[in-house]
């Protein structure tokens, strides 16, 4: 029997169940529930899946709902890797925001493919970041 997921733009996503998915990234470890709630209050959408209660993935994306779009914070559980839930979250996201001319995201060189399938394209000018210190 095939087990299906819940992918939801709408239910609201628990921080500590956040913070276990973040947890097994080396981008995002560190992040703690003040600050992962205030993220989440501030973004303008969040893409969140579920098995029953349990969130096992998720994505975000900041954008001025026209020219812009950031994806950010792409996770799923480890335990659900290599399922297309990935995969499914990307073909959600992109088709909400199709009406936004350039939609952007970073990833490691080793997810380059697979981000490739889906039309993004290593970009031909320089990207920059400040790091502030907190």
């Amino acid at each position: 029997m095939t087990t299906r997921y819940i992918f939801s733009f709408s239910e609201p996503i628990n921080p500590e169940q956040l913070i276990k998915l973040f947890k097994q990234t080396g981008w995002a470890n560190n992040r703690n529930p003040l600050d992962v709630q205030q993220m989440l209050d501030r973004c303008h959408f969040t893409l969140g899946v579920w098995d029953d209660d349990q969130l096992i993935g998720f994505s975000r994306v900041i954008t001025d709902d026209r020219y812009r779009a950031l994806i950010d914070d792409v996770v799923v559980d480890s335990a659900y890797r290599g399922q297309g839930i990935a995969s499914e979250m990307l073909d959600k996201l992109l088709k909400r925001m199709q009406h936004i001319e350039e939609i952007m995201l970073d990833c490691a060189p080793e997810l380059e493919g697979f981000y490739g399938r889906f039309g993004f394209q290593p970009k031909q000018s320089s990207s920059l970041l400040l790091k502030n210190q907190s």
